[in-house]
């Protein structure tokens, strides 16, 4: 088995959508005066992007070792099949909380934005998505995704994309 195991677990990179949701609180900060940020929502913005950041390195962290472990499992002949499940299912939760985490904390951000704070960043990000599609013929930054799904498996999941659109 020794060069398969790769393949396996290619959808197992979660650092498209990590980048994702950290540009979306860049953005907003980077685009702060445009937006019209008060001082509090900049000071607010600023702790979400740094928790969000540490959620996602130790969240990354789970998965590549459940990933290191998942691969020691299936190269072990002895390993029983109930080891390997509970190791692959051990993977999917660690990389479904850094998903559910993200698109918490692009909600979250959200939230504090007002409305017309909120149709500005719509724009602004329309704007730029209409720049990526440009430069990537029509896939979004996502690989083609519109919104929550996640690794490489392509553009056909679709789960979490209204709370998670580009």
């Amino acid at each position: 088995m020794g060069g398969h195991m790769c393949k396996m677990c290619e959808g197992h990179d979660q650092s498209k959508q990590d980048e994702h949701s950290s540009h979306d609180l860049k953005d907003f900060l980077n685009h702060g005066k445009e937006l019209g940020l008060t001082p509090e929502q900049v000071g607010k913005l600023k702790t979400m992007q740094l928790d969000l950041s540490r959620a996602q390195v130790r969240a990354e962290a789970d998965i590549k070792v459940a990933t290191l472990e998942l691969h020691a499992l299936v190269e072990d002949e002895q390993a029983a099949s109930a080891t390997i499940q509970a190791k692959v299912d051990q993977l999917k939760k660690a990389e479904g909380g850094l998903l559910f985490t993200t698109i918490t904390s692009r909600r979250d951000a959200m939230a504090i934005l007002t409305p017309e704070q909120r149709e500005k960043a719509h724009a602004m990000r329309e704007k730029m998505m209409e720049g990526d599609n440009q430069h990537t013929g029509g896939m979004s930054g996502m690989g083609g995704m519109k919104g929550g799904g996640h690794g490489k498996g392509g553009g056909t999941e679709k789960e979490g994309g209204a709370e998670h659109q580009h």
